[in-house]
């Protein structure tokens, strides 16, 4: 039986490893070719691919915002969860619904190339081409339809699970700093007491005064007389 502090670091395991895969298909599908056109314009016909760069350059820009919530939630505490919980789970949506509206309405997706193709300009006239000609769907868009389903449930999982996450935090000691000065002046001994004078300090001594002119063996220090 897992303990509650187990079962939360995988509950946030779980969840920021759910961003990484709905981030990475939502920038998988944006870089593959989204739809196909066979356009037929009186005698000239027209082909061409659409990137999902191109037919939703929003994806890339929301799978770059998961990863931000991503590095977020990894570090954010129990109240920054729930709100970066609810802005991924908004990003999905977003993500999903850009994707549907491109694979619903291609002709504003493909415009683009369908002008670098045959030269035709405006969204009428493009419209109308589109519609009388033969757009293909490709699996990509429906990928990134997935991810952003994935990077939705994420969301919803971190802030049903939010709380139970553990708490990441650095460690504090306490260090009583004191001077050197006064801290060096505690740990010194006490000052050993001046040596006795030795025989021979005292030998040195007289002669000195010797020297000076006073006898040594005179205890009221006078001076000898010359």
């Amino acid at each position: 039986m897992s303990t509650p502090d187990a079962a939360g670091k995988r509950n946030k395991r779980t969840a920021l490893m759910t961003i990484v895969v709905g981030a990475g298909l939502a920038i998988l599908a944006w870089s593959q070719v989204w739809f196909s056109f066979d356009l037929a314009l009186g005698p000239e016909s027209y082909s061409g691919e659409v990137r999902g760069d191109v037919a939703a350059p929003a994806v890339m820009a929301l799978a770059l915002a998961a990863l931000a919530v991503l590095a977020a939630l990894a570090l954010a505490g129990v109240v920054f969860r729930y709100v970066l919980g609810g802005l991924l789970t908004l990003v999905g949506a977003v993500l999903v619904l850009q994707s549907f509206v491109a694979v619903g309405n291609p002709a504003p997706a493909i415009a683009p190339e369908v002008t670098a193709a045959s030269g035709l300009a405006g969204e009428q006239t493009i419209a109308d081409a589109v519609a009388a000609g033969t757009v293909t769907v490709t699996f990509w868009p429906w990928l990134a339809v997935v991810a952003g389903a994935i990077l939705m449930l994420a969301g919803l999982f971190a802030i049903t699970t939010a709380r139970r996450w553990p708490t990441g935090g650095r460690r504090f000691t306490t260090t009583s700093l004191e001077p050197v000065d006064a801290a060096a002046g505690d740990d010194e001994p006490d000052a050993a007491p001046p040596a006795a004078p030795t025989d021979s300090d005292r030998r040195v001594e007289q002669w000195d005064a010797l020297s000076h002119g006073d006898d040594p063996t005179d205890t009221g220090g006078t001076r000898a007389s010359s």
